[in-house]
Formats: structure tokens, sequence, C-alpha cells
């Protein structure tokens, strides 16, 4: 059931993060609802589904945002197909395990792009290769705490 509802689920957060999500920033990070939902979702389905939503998410995000379509995809498969392997299933009463899921997750999804972005040419902050500092500040920390809350 999982994969069929993952194309209009997903392009439904995608519309959001990329329309209403700008609008909530703090720095330069602001939540990240897309790899919430992956994360969330494979936690709940197990790897093989959490893969799908993964790359299918990510090529969407990388559709709207313009970056180099699959980096976002990869970041994500990497993330959904680690916290499988780590976790499996995770029981929908399990109040503890999802934020901590997310706060690991984040702070990996984001160093991985920026890896990815950094090897492409394409991490940039303000006209600049990218400084790991600035990053960790001003965008990760933000969308860390977005995210975990």
């Amino acid at each position: 059931m999982g994969r069929y509802l993952s194309l209009p689920i997903l392009i439904i957060v995608v519309v959001l993060q990329s329309t209403l999500v700008p609008k909530i920033r703090v720095g330069g990070g602001g939540p990240d609802i897309l790899l919430m939902v992956v994360l969330s979702w494979t936690m709940l389905a197990g790897l093989e589904e959490g893969l799908v939503w993964a790359l299918v998410a990510g090529i969407l995000q990388d559709l709207v945002s313009g970056l180099p379509t699959g980096t976002t995809a990869l970041a994500l498969v990497v993330v959904a197909g680690l916290t499988s392997f780590i976790l499996g299933t995770v029981s929908p009463k399990n109040l503890v395990l999802p934020p901590v899921v997310l706060g690991i997750g984040t702070v990996l999804y984001e160093l991985l792009l920026g890896i990815i972005l950094a090897v492409l040419g394409r991490l940039s902050v303000m006209g600049q290769l990218g400084d790991i500092s600035y990053v960790l500040t001003y965008i990760t920390l933000p969308t860390l705490l977005f995210n975990v809350i």
C-alpha cells in the first residue's frame, strides 16, 4: 500500500517543502518535511518501501529545487538505508526512538548532501566554497532543532 500512496503524498510534501518551509526558516535552516516523512515511513514500513519513498522523494525534490537530479535522492537513500539496517522497523507506539533517529538522520543527511554538492562543485555559501562551520551553525543546527521538535 505504501508504494501506491508514495507519489501523491510525496508530491504534496515537496510542494509544502518548497512553498511553506522557506517562510519559516531560522538562519538558513528550517524543517525538512521531506526527510521527516521518508525516515518516518522507513521506520514504520521497512527497508524496501523506505528506499522507494527516498528515491521518489529525492528526485521530486531535485526537480523542484534545481539541484542536479539524484543528489537529494542519493542522500535520502543512504540515510533511509542506514536507518533500516540499524533499526529495522519501529513500533508506532515508540515515542523515544523517532526523534533520536530524526536528529541523527538530519545531521547525516545534511553532511551527505553537502559532500555530494561539494564534489559536484555546487556547494557555495555567499559566493565562496562552503565553510563547514557556517553550514553547521546556520543551516544544520536550525534544521536539526526543527526536525527533532
